[in-house]
């Protein structure tokens, strides 16, 4: 198909070439719109951002967190879900979740967030009732408070002779942290917590550590979690980003 007439004078665009051309136009300013849409996305991240975490976590950390966030990105919508166990991000809808612990799926990214504790709390008025426990084997003569089929959450980092860690039978069991630190808080027994949660009870007054000395165990990591892509999506790295210049400071007592 001829394009271009050609004389010894002149070059003459052929009906099929002034086609071309028009259309090839119209291409070049779609990709020069399909660039500068790119490029707005990175440098304004907007849409829906799902994550998921634990209660104590959005509670304590994440939600005082929200306004600020808001205001760095007013594009982006926060889509926020609680969960205490280990989930699946697809089947539970989320972008990006932030677990305590380390992380043994290798389809996904984990961004080092920090570290935290878990610590055995009680409130003054319930150790006024029922007497202080001076040692781990002091417990089983106490209301102990835990989770609803979570083995590893009702194991607690307290060494006792061999023993690397106590296991208990809850006289009570809730779904998530946050309702055993409300329940700890209302006398109604002792619980092992996250030390984030508990800062401002403690300085407070209104909850105490138990057993310190024999709370051997290692901190712990938070990871911000999600699958890997390449490039990783603009609004799943502004939150990393804010995050790893807000979280760690929060994350320490």
């Amino acid at each position: 198909m001829a394009l271009l007439v050609r004389t010894t004078r002149r070059m003459q665009l052929t009906e099929a070439g002034q086609y071309l051309l028009e259309r090839s136009h119209h291409v070049l300013e779609s990709l020069s719109d399909i660039e500068a849409n790119l490029t707005q996305t990175i440098d304004y991240p907007s849409g829906l951002l799902r994550i998921n975490t634990s209660a104590s976590f959005m509670d304590h950390l994440l939600l005082p967190l929200v306004p600020q966030f808001a205001k760095a990105y007013p594009n982006i919508t926060l889509e926020l879900r609680t969960s205490d166990q280990m989930i699946d991000l697809i089947q539970e809808h989320a972008d990006v979740a932030i677990r305590i612990g380390v992380m043994a799926d290798s389809s996904l990214r984990a961004v080092h967030l920090g570290d935290c504790r878990r610590v055995v709390m009680a409130s003054p008025t319930y150790l006024e009732r029922h007497g202080t426990p001076q040692r781990v084997e002091d417990l089983a003569s106490h209301r102990l408070l835990g989770y609803i089929g979570a083995d590893p959450l009702n194991r607690w980092p307290l060494s006792s002779g061999r023993q690397g860690d106590y296991a208990i039978t809850p006289a009570l069991c809730v779904s998530h942290g946050e309702m055993l630190r409300q329940l700890v808080l209302a006398h109604e027994g002792i619980a092992c917590l996250m030390d984030f949660s508990v800062v401002a009870d403690r300085h407070r007054g209104e909850l105490v550590e138990l057993l310190a000395p024999y709370n051997q165990a290692p901190s712990s990591p938070v990871h911000i979690a999600y699958y890997r892509r390449s490039p990783t999506d603009a609004r799943i790295q502004a939150f990393i980003d804010f995050m790893r210049s807000q979280g760690p400071a929060r994350l320490t007592p």
